[in-house]
């Protein structure tokens, strides 16, 4: 990762759900959080017996993990970072986990045929309900992944008005398909409580009406990028920066920084080149 902030969480929700690739200590660690907040009452004197050894099983499973699982390289430039505004003021980049996730789950289920203490917990109580739909999530995940380019990039700029700055979540495309991927993949990820993700192409977006909650995030699929963006008119103005080819933001001082810190392959870049404010 090159640099990381907190973000607007409805953002990064719409982020986790629909284009970030989820490690494979996601799988795990939602297990395990699922697992506890799903009881009834504390573990019982048995039940930690019983599971003793879980913990030992999944750590030597990430021992595994380390030397199986080959991990993207080191990025040492970006496409992306010069298509974000002047203006921005946080930035940061992400490799696409989507091969080595994948890679990840498939050790772990060679893991879970060959280890049965780590069998026992995962296929017994709430880890035999929550645990399939967690490995399918991340299936779907992977599937989006293999449509996109090798980095994902937030960035943030000011608002025009009273609100906090707007973040754009933005990847290459990698191939056709995407459009019609996407609705059925967020269709199983969405959560009653929240606005749906809208998925335009560049025709529809021109031609959108604003949604009832301004909040509602919006991705743009162009054949050349996927665009997440807050609302809609963060999106619209974002895309007319694309369609212009402004290139602005790798020639401040900023961005020069950031694109320095891709050239020296530094795997986290310091506080100050994350964010300019």
């Amino acid at each position: 990762m090159r640099c990381a902030r907190s973000l607007h969480p409805r953002l990064l929700s719409g982020f986790v759900q629909g284009l970030a690739v989820i490690a494979m200590t996601f799988l795990l660690a939602s297990a395990a959080s699922a697992q506890a907040t799903n009881a009834q009452q504390p573990f019982s004197p048995d039940d930690l017996k019983k599971y003793s050894g879980v913990l030992t099983e999944l750590g030597q499973f990430f021992q595994k993990i380390h030397t199986s699982v080959q991990y993207p390289a080191p990025r040492k430039q970006s496409r992306l970072l010069p298509l974000l505004p002047e203006s921005t003021v946080l930035y940061a980049g992400f490799p696409n986990y989507g091969e080595a996730s994948h890679q990840a789950l498939a050790v772990f289920h060679q893991e879970l045929k060959e280890n049965a203490k780590l069998r026992a917990w995962w296929e017994q109580g709430d880890m035999a309900k929550e645990g399939p739909k967690l490995e399918d999530a991340l299936e779907k995940i992977y599937e989006v992944s293999q449509y996109l380019g090798d980095e994902i990039v937030v960035g943030a700029a000011p608002s025009t008005g009273k609100e906090g700055p707007k973040f754009v979540i933005l990847a290459e495309v990698r191939k056709p398909g995407l459009k019609d991927l996407l609705p059925k993949i967020l269709k199983d990820f969405a959560e009653k409580s929240t606005p749906a993700i809208r998925v335009l192409d560049v025709a529809e977006l021109a031609g959108a009406k604003d949604a009832p909650s301004p909040d509602q995030p919006v991705i743009l699929v162009r054949p050349d990028l996927i665009v997440l963006g807050e609302n809609l008119a963060t999106l619209r103005r974002f895309n007319a920066r694309l369609e212009q080819n402004a290139q602005g933001f790798a020639s401040t001082e900023f961005g020069r920084r950031l694109a320095q810190g891709y050239d020296a392959a530094q795997p986290l870049l310091p506080d100050s080149m994350c964010r300019r404010f």
